[in-house]
């Protein structure tokens, strides 16, 4: 049996009358919807047409349908007859057909000429002509979705497609993002794909694709808890946590930062000439100063590591052991003299850094409590036992910016293992939601400041390294240009903010301005597929994953109407008094069905005046 014709007249739409570099004009005489003819109509926006250009056939979609101004009126309800309208349109031109291997292909073998007809793409045909082009038989394949103008035929993509140059999932609240999300890691688990998911508000937690849960607060059900190590953390970001002015604070704490270093790299047994206080601090006052220097000149590769090496228990009192006269009261060129005045400039920060490190919001940074995420990482990427990991952030606070540097630091740890080749042979996706709140930012103040752009670098340059990223977030217009740019494969759904559209249209030349005219209209779960490995922007609606996230908001309706009827006292109905003026109200001033206060809650709104 023979394949589908791409051309059937019984699916005529019109003849193209102007062609641009990326778009054609045609007339659509089948498009007028008249009571008598709407069932018959041919010519929608939003319809996929073959455009037969003899041997060449292209694939295009209609993005506008109008009359020219003159006939506006004549599809006008009048009387007796009305003159024959004349609908034009505006074909965006997508990708040209490759009729002998029945697939689409990239880019426009040719261009249209007026007088080229055009029919209407037949669902099975566009659907078979899509799905050949995306994947061979013997690949592995993540099935995305059905085709939503393919009679159902099914997406699916190579794993190299979807994330070998990383993957953005774009959607306002309620477009389906959270829902594509939770799907491709269905699939990902299910073709044997690693992938670690940064949950950033919890609501990924009851997926059944994710092998562990962790979180690096106590409470979380089905969690274990875990800590990122300080120690791997970069001295700017300490200095971003503990604020130092630059004038005394920030020359002396970068001092107590090498000093600690040094006692780390002795393990304590320091050189003849070097004493330690009780608490692990190096001592200064009144001490020798050149054993000191000579130790730091012979360990000064592993001083100068931006790493945050050292007790983090023993640095407000470094701090402090720092505050001596070097060539003052009781100094000498032999030894540091007595305490100076920098002390009581650094009593604020010692105070500070105090304050941080034993600050239940830093414990994620600073106790030791839980396992170490590093180890967790390290096992996870060596052992086959877990598919997909989840690192939950729900308890991570929002004070100092905890939440930004501690996956930041993350960030740049996997960025470290992708350099040193960990993931060449073994790929692995760091799957990123509400990626806008973590990524371009810069947090600190003029004095010490942090650039969040772990995650950027790692879409820039992790993908030679086996280290790709799935970014998902609600406001693309808030991700960086040069990161937004590295996403290869979009999957937009619903945008309705214009800049958020704009910054999609700009990182993805595939999705012109015609396409994007699209998003705002997009069902809950369709979404618009761009990348440069499809042959055109493909409309899909995303498979149901086997376990929906947890995207629901607070629910009023039942709160309130649990409120209503559990406070207060209902009141029976009481005639007012003749003359009184109020109709249904009694002495309290109540309505039939208000709800009295009890003597405690009138109290308590009268106590404020």
């Amino acid at each position: 049996m023979s394949a589908p014709s791409l051309v059937d007249s019984l699916r005529y739409v019109g003849t193209i009358t102007a062609v641009t570099a990326s778009s054609a004009q045609a007339n659509l005489p089948h498009a007028t919807a008249r009571p008598e003819t709407r069932s018959m109509a041919r010519g929608a926006v939003g319809d996929f047409v073959f455009v037969d250009c003899e041997s060449v056939k292209l694939l295009g979609r209609i993005t506008e349908v109008k009359l020219p101004d003159a006939e506006r009126l004549t599809v006008e309800p009048a009387m007796g007859a009305s003159p024959e309208p004349h609908p034009i349109g505006r074909i965006q031109l997508l990708a040209s057909v490759d009729q002998r291997k029945r697939k689409l292909v990239r880019g426009l073998r040719a261009h249209p000429r007026v007088g080229d007809s055009v029919y209407l793409a037949q669902p099975d045909v566009f659907g078979e002509l899509a799905s050949n082009a995306l994947a061979k038989d013997d690949q592995i394949t993540i099935d995305l979705g059905t085709l939503s103008m393919g009679n159902g035929v099914h997406l699916k993509l190579p794993p190299e497609t979807l994330f070998g140059r990383h993957c953005g999932v774009f959607g306002a609240t309620g477009g389906g993002k959270s829902w594509t999300i939770s799907h491709l890691l269905d699939e990902i688990k299910k073709v044997g794909g690693k992938c670690i998911l940064f949950d950033p508000t919890g609501e990924f937690s009851e997926l059944s694709s994710v092998s562990r849960h962790y979180a690096f607060q106590s409470g979380e059900e089905k969690t274990q808890r875990v800590h990122f190590p300080y120690t791997q953390m970069t001295e700017d970001d300490l200095f971003t946590l503990f604020r130092p002015s630059g004038q005394s604070q920030g020359p002396k704490l970068r001092e107590a930062i090498r000093s600690l270093k040094l006692v780390r790299i002795y393990r304590g047994k320091m050189p003849a000439g070097i004493s330690r206080t009780p608490g692990g601090a190096v001592l200064k006052a009144g001490q020798p100063r050149a054993p000191f220097f000579a130790a730091l000149e012979e360990q000064k590769e592993l001083i100068n590591s931006p790493l945050c090496d050292f007790n983090i228990g023993a640095l407000a009192e470094q701090v402090s052991n720092e505050c001596v006269w070097s060539n003052g009261p009781g100094a000498n060129f032999q030894n540091w003299g007595g305490s100076d005045a920098s002390l009581a400039h650094c009593e604020t920060l010692i105070a500070r850094i105090r304050t941080h490190v034993s600050s239940p919001q830093l414990s994620c940074l600073f106790d030791k409590e839980g396992q170490s995420l590093v180890d967790v990482l390290t096992d996870f990427f060596e052992k086959e036992d877990d598919d997909i990991i989840r690192l939950s952030f729900k308890g991570v606070h929002f004070e100092h910016n905890t939440r930004e540097i501690l996956l930041n630091v993350i960030g740049r740890y996997l960025l470290g293992e992708a350099r040193s080749g960990v993931f060449r042979s073994k790929p692995v996706i760091a799957a990123l939601d509400e990626a806008h709140q973590f990524l371009g930012r810069t947090i600190g103040d003029e004095y010490a400041s942090v650039r969040l752009e772990a995650f950027g670098v790692i879409a820039k340059e992790g993908r030679k390294y086996g280290l790709t990223s799935l970014m998902a977030t609600q406001r693309p217009r808030d991700i960086p240009p040069d990161v937004l740019s590295q996403l290869g494969t979009l999957i937009v759904h619903r945008l309705t903010n214009d800049e958020d559209r704009n910054a999609v249209e700009r990182a993805c030349g595939d999705l012109d301005k015609n396409a994007a005219m699209f998003i705002p209209t997009l069902a809950p779960g369709e979404a618009i597929i761009v990348g440069p490995d499809l042959p055109a922007p493909m409309p899909i609606n995303i498979h149901e994953p086997s376990s929906p996230p947890d995207s629901r908001g607070p629910d009023y309706n039942d709160y309130w109407r649990n409120r209503k009827a559990g406070d207060g006292i209902k009141l029976a109905e009481i005639d007012p008094p003749e003359g009184s003026g109020s109709k249904g109200r009694n002495d309290l001033g109540l309505g039939v069905g208000d709800t009295a206060l009890t003597s405690d809650e009138t109290a308590e709104r009268f106590d404020g005046g």
